[in-house]
C-alpha cells in the first residue's frame, strides 16, 4: 500500500509538470513567432493595421482598457442570485469502513462548527456520514444525513455546496458535481490523497480553503489556484474562560502518543529540581469533560508531535481551545501551533521533541511575576479577534461563494 501511493503520487506529479509546461511552450513559440513577424512588418509601414487585425482575430492580446468587463461573480454565484440559498453538506466519508464519524477528531469538530455557523446564518446545512450515525461526544452535534439521504437531496436541490476535508472522501464526493475542499492536514493531502486531489483540481474542485497559511501556500504552489485562509473555528457559546474554576499551579496535558509518559517524566523531574511545586492534570473524555478540564488549568502542555515528520499536525484544537478558556499553552512548533501561537506574546513555542525545553518554559512562566496574566490577556484578545464565528464568517463566504 505504501509503495502504491508513492508510485501514484510520482506519476501524478509528472503529469502536473507536463500539463503546466505545454501551454508555456506554445505561448513562448507563438510569442517568438509574432515578435519576428512584427519586426518585419514595422519596416513595411503596415504594422498598425496588422496589429488591429490580429486583435480582432484573437492572435494579439488587446490592451486591458479595451477588454470587456467580466462579472466578479463565478457561474455558481451568478446562479445563486437566481435561486434560493444553497444547501450545504459537509463530510469526509470514504466508504462503509471509514464512515466520516470519527470520535475525538479535530476535523469532525471543525466541520460540525462550520455547519452550526451556516445554520445560524439561515442556511440549510448538514453533516453527512455513511449511515447517518455519529458519536455523541460533542456539546452540540448538528443534524446528520446518511449518504443515501444526501444523494436523494442532491437530485432535487438546485443550489448546493458540498464541503469535504479529505480529497479521498469517495462516497461523499462521487455523487456531487462540484466540491469545496477545506484542507486541514498535509500529512494526508501530501501523501495518500495527492493523486485524488490533483484529479479534483482538474474536474470537480470549485473552491479551496486551508486551515493554515502553510497549507494555503502549499496548494497555491502546487496548483496555481487561489486558496482561502480559514483557520480553526471556536464556538464561544461554550469555549470561554471561567476564572473562578481555574486552579493555581495546575498544569494540564493530554496523552498525545506513546512518547507522552516519557516526556511528562522529564518535565516533572525538571520542575521539581527547580523547587517548583505543580499539579499535573490529565485531560481526556468527551467535549464537556475536556472543557471543564481546560478551564481548571493555568497552563496546558501540548505534547502533540504530529502525524508527519515534516508537516507535524495541521490543526491541533487543544491549543486553540486552551487559549479560548484563558489557559496558557506551551506547545511544540508544528504547523497549526505556530500560526495560532505568537511565541512569548500569547503563549510559548518550543522545538519539537524537546520536553526539557517545555520544562524550562514552565519554570520561566512561574518565575516572572504577572507573566501568566500578560499572556492570557493577549491570548483572549486574539481569540476574539480572529477565531470566533463572526471573525471567520467573511472567509467562509469567500470560500463557499455565498
Amino acid at each position: 500500500m505504501w509503495t502504491c501511493w508513492r508510485t501514484r503520487n510520482g506519476s501524478t506529479r509528472i503529469k502536473l509538470a507536463i500539463s503546466r509546461s505545454i501551454p508555456y511552450f506554445f505561448e513562448d513559440l507563438r510569442g517568438g513567432f509574432i515578435h519576428q513577424i512584427s519586426n518585419l512588418l514595422r519596416f513595411t509601414g503596415i504594422h498598425a493595421n496588422m496589429k488591429h487585425l490580429g486583435m480582432k482575430l484573437g492572435i494579439v492580446k488587446a490592451p486591458e482598457n479595451t477588454i470587456p468587463q467580466i462579472s466578479d461573480k463565478s457561474p455558481i454565484q451568478q446562479l445563486a442570485t437566481l435561486v434560493s440559498k444553497p444547501i450545504i453538506f459537509a463530510s469526509y466519508c470514504i466508504d462503509a469502513s471509514f464512515q466520516g464519524n470519527l470520535k475525538f477528531c479535530g476535523g469532525t469538530k471543525e466541520l460540525n462548527l462550520l455547519v452550526k455557523l451556516l445554520r445560524q446564518k439561515g442556511y440549510e446545512a448538514y453533516m453527512v456520514t455513511y449511515d447517518g450515525s455519529y458519536e455523541p461526544w460533542l456539546l452540540d452535534s448538528q443534524p446528520h444525513l446518511s449518504i443515501a439521504e444526501y444523494r436523494e437531496k442532491l437530485k432535487s436541490a438546485q443550489n448546493v455546496r458540498c464541503v469535504t476535508s479529505l480529497a479521498g472522501a469517495k462516497a461523499f464526493i462521487q455523487p456531487c458535481q462540484q466540491i469545496y475542499l477545506w484542507d486541514m492536514e498535509l500529512a494526508i493531502t501530501e501523501h495518500q490523497d495527492f493523486a485524488a486531489l490533483a484529479n479534483l483540481y482538474q474536474n470537480k474542485l470549485q473552491g479551496v480553503a486551508a486551515i493554515s497559511r502553510t497549507i494555503q501556500a502549499w496548494h497555491m504552489a502546487h496548483f496555481q489556484r487561489s486558496c482561502t485562509l480559514l483557520p480553526n473555528l471556536i464556538d464561544r457559546a461554550f469555549w470561554f474562560p471561567t476564572p473562578e474554576q481555574r486552579q493555581p499551579r495546575r498544569v494540564g496535558y493530554m496523552v498525545e502518543g506513546s512518547h507522552t509518559e516519557a516526556y511528562l517524566k522529564i518535565i516533572r523531574e525538571t520542575v521539581q529540581a527547580k523547587g517548583l511545586d505543580l499539579e499535573f492534570q490529565q485531560i481526556q473524555g468527551i467535549e464537556a469533560e475536556v472543557l471543564a478540564g481546560m478551564r481548571s488549568c493555568e497552563v496546558f502542555l501540548s505534547m502533540n508531535i504530529g502525524k508527519d515528520f515534516l508537516w507535524g499536525e495541521g490543526c491541533p484544537r487543544t491549543v486553540i481551545e486552551t487559549l479560548a478558556t484563558g489557559g496558557i499553552v506551551i506547545a511544540f512548533d508544528i504547523i497549526g501551533n505556530r500560526e495560532t501561537i505568537q511565541d512569548n506574546f500569547n503563549s510559548v513555542l518550543v522545538p519539537r521533541y524537546r520536553p526539557e525545553l517545555m520544562a524550562e518554559a514552565l519554570v520561566r512562566l512561574y518565575s516572572i511575576p504577572g507573566e501568566l496574566d500578560r499572556l492570557r490577556s493577549n491570548a483572549l484578545a486574539l481569540m476574539q479577534a480572529c477565531h470566533t464565528f463572526e471573525a471567520r464568517w467573511s472567509a467562509i463566504q469567500e470560500f463557499l461563494q455565498l
